[in-house]
């Protein structure tokens, strides 16, 4: 018998571990192994309440929801509607037929009206009756003052729930619809409408929901109606062709309103004015809407009007609009017939005038103006509609204020750039229409940088920081847009604290490290002496390793304290005092050496300033007649 592989014993282990797992979570009671609810127990109670959703009712989980093990959660085993489409599949093949479909439907989105699992409702509706349908259509347009009995009896007397042949979603066509309860032939019907043989068009005159008017009427009813003057704009009720128009095209409306014929004859009058095509915006009988407008004015406009992000049925999910064009108020600039005289784009006053009508605080009682704004300019950098940008701004910040202001295109070459600056938020700083500060700041000093520096601004109010930084004058030290320097400082730090602290300048041929304050000493202040990053000796010994007989051996205690001013100035670390002079502050140099006077510069010739193996501080490796103590070996005159 061959031998098996090395590992083969603990394969067959992670294996049969593995199986048994898959059995535990991946069965089904058919199969012989545990179903979901053998886990999940507890929604076989809470989905069991009202209408069941037949795959939860006969507990195939599996029908919807993946089956899971070792990676968790409640996975679908495919998207919506294309799952439901698996057991309801003649609905998908009724909706693929029809030429429209319900937004939800079309959208894919059949859990806004139906609960997957179970509901109280039939058809698991997530609502009772037309109650879902007011979750997205407004109650007010279904409960003015004289209700239509369809209305009361239910969304689905008129509409179809998923998809239709007709607009609206109607069962049939409307005019066909309305004469289901409303017969036209009785000569009383005629009478009602003047004598004249109304057969369809219901809805140019009558409200298909609710109104506040007898009849069910539009709102607002042209007055040759409301009169029952019919005769004022058609042939008589005794003509062969009743309803022909006395008068075709835009001469019939000149007949009452005579003013606008001669607006309507003059340059930049609204082109379908222009051209006589009244029906274009208007409704000859009646209307919802102010203006005798054919729709709701929020939609009107963008029959004709395209944009990238605006208009029925298209959320502003991207882009950045004016707040009038996203509410559909197109008059509060334009003139639905003609512009004020000489103002293009049928705007009803100029465009700064215009501006200044909503905009008005921007740039009240502002010291400081930005000329564009201040001279009503706005164009210069605003869109009147929508923009790809923030603002409504013709372009980015960066590139738009960099038209003007040439530095900023300077400064973006620089190594060290302030990050508003340079993802060209500009306005976080600046205000771009007038401000009470210099350069259009928002704010001065700290209380412009705490925005985004709040951690900073929390340590300036602590005791003990840099005056600078505690008076909150953050540009004595930094760029607000770019520097050469990091830390956007506005020069190299030896220079910069030296502008303050003249007497710290160091010397000439200090070594780089000592020549940048930065490197030993805080910026903003610290609660240590003369604002060190630490304590000495552990900031010098960050750098010089002169620590080394410290732990083993003896320190020199000046070293060891701390005291490293005493030997050293650390602005000036060349500029040493004689090394004879510095020990013999504390030496007395001629009892220490056995009666020999050693030379004046010799101390460090034997011994290490900073520490040693024993008391004496002498280096390590010693000449074998010093080791022993015997100087008058090689120094005979010694005493």
């Amino acid at each position: 018998m061959g031998r098996k592989p090395a590992g083969f014993g603990f394969h067959l282990l992670i294996l049969a571990v593995v199986l048994t797992l898959t059995a535990c979570v991946s069965g089904s009671p058919e199969q012989g192994g545990k179903g979901c609810l053998d886990c999940h127990a507890e929604y076989r109670q809470q989905f069991n309440q009202g209408v069941v959703h037949r795959p939860v009712k006969e507990e195939k989980c599996a029908d919807c929801h993946r089956r899971h093990g070792l990676i968790g959660g409640a996975y679908l085993n495919g998207p919506v509607p294309g799952l439901c489409f698996h057991c309801h599949g003649e609905m998908g093949k009724t909706l693929s037929s029809v030429k429209n479909q319900h937004q939800p439907v079309l959208d894919g989105k059949c859990n806004s009206c139906h609960e997957p699992h179970n509901s109280p409702e039939k058809a698991l509706l997530k609502a009772k009756g037309d109650e879902i349908c007011f979750t997205c259509h407004e109650r007010k347009s279904f409960a003015r003052k004289n209700v239509h009995k369809p209305v009361a009896d239910g969304c689905k007397t008129c509409h179809q729930t998923h998809g239709s042949d007709f607009a609206a979603l109607l069962g049939e066509e409307k005019d066909a619809l309305c004469q289901r309860c409303h017969k036209i032939t009785p000569q009383n019907f005629q009478q009602r409408h003047g004598g004249y043989p109304v057969s369809g068009s219901c809805t140019d005159c009558h409200s298909i929901h609710s109104s506040d008017g007898k009849s069910l009427l539009r709102a607002r009813v042209h007055e040759p109606v409301s009169a029952g003057e019919c005769r004022t704009c058609h042939a008589g009720t005794d003509s062969k062709e009743p309803f022909a128009l006395t008068v075709e095209g835009s001469p019939l409306c000149y007949g009452c309103h005579k003013e606008l014929q001669a607006t309507f004859a003059q340059e930049g009058v609204h082109s379908p004015a222009a051209k006589g095509e009244c029906g274009s915006c208007h409704r000859p009988h009646a209307s919802d809407y102010r203006g005798m407008v054919k729709m709701d004015p929020a939609a009107l406009c963008f029959e004709c009007h395209k944009f990238k992000y605006l208009g029925p049925g298209m959320p502003l999910a991207k882009g950045n609009a004016h707040t009038p064009v996203i509410e559909g108020n197109c008059l509060a600039c334009h003139g639905a017939h003609a512009g004020a005289q000489g103002q293009p784009a049928l705007l009803i006053k100029p465009a700064d005038q215009l501006c200044q009508e909503c905009h008005a605080e921007i740039t009240a009682a502002k010291s400081v103006g930005h000329k564009p704004a201040r001279e009503g300019r706005c164009m210069t950098c605003h869109k009147a509609h929508e923009s790809d940008v923030r603002g409504v701004l013709v372009q980015d910040q960066r590139a738009l204020c960099g038209e003007c202001h040439q530095s900023v295109d300077a400064d973006m070459g620089r190594p060290s750039l302030h990050r508003p600056f340079v993802v060209g938020n500009c306005s976080a700083c600046h205000d771009p229409h007038g401000a009470n500060q210099k350069h259009l700041l928002v704010d001065t000093g700290a209380s412009l940088c705490s925005g985004c520096h709040q951690k900073v601004e929390d340590e300036r109010k602590e005791a003990q920081r840099h005056q600078p930084f505690a008076e909150g004058r953050c540009a004595l030290c930094h760029d607000a847009h770019a520097s050469e320097q990091p830390f956007l400082l506005t020069s190299s730090a030896d220079g910069l604290c030296v502008s303050c602290h003249p007497g710290r300048k160091v010397a000439e041929g200090t070594p780089s490290a000592h020549q940048n304050c930065a490197v030993c000493h805080h910026a903003h202040g610290n609660n240590e002496k003369s604002y060190l990053l630490q304590e000495q000796p552990a900031l010098c010994v960050n750098c010089h390793k002169i620590d080394t007989y410290w732990e083993k051996g003896v320190g020199h205690a000046p070293a060891v304290n701390g005291e490293c001013g005493v030997c050293h100035d650390p602005h000036a670390p060349q500029q040493m005092k004689a090394v004879s002079d510095l020990c013999g502050q504390c030496h007395d140099l001629g009892r220490s050496h056995q009666g020999i006077i050693p030379g004046r510069e010799s101390c460090l010739q034997c011994h290490d300033p900073h520490g040693g193996p024993d008391r004496s501080l002498t280096l390590p490796v010693k000449h074998a007649p010093f080791a022993d103590g015997n100087c008058k070996a090689c120094h005979p005159g010694g005493q």
